[in-house]
């Protein structure tokens, strides 16, 4: 069964700096789209955001209900 699909993050949320040195999935994604001049990586990097706050969403989710 596959998945659906994301859109990715706005670039502004990827600009973010407020957790700057925070050691997250977000946050790597957020470095590797400040280091980077290639649009391709950049654009993954988006995509791969959204899909990191698809699955913190579920996870919390799934807490709630088995709490």
């Amino acid at each position: 069964m596959p998945y659906k699909r994301v859109e990715p993050v706005p670039e502004r949320i990827m600009l973010n700096q407020r957790y700057n040195g925070h050691h997250s999935i977000c946050q790597q994604l957020r470095d590797i789209y400040t280091i980077t001049s290639d649009e391709d990586i950049k654009y993954k990097c988006r995509l791969a955001m959204a899909m990191a706050k698809k699955m913190q969403d579920r996870l919390k989710k799934y807490k709630e209900l088995n709490t």
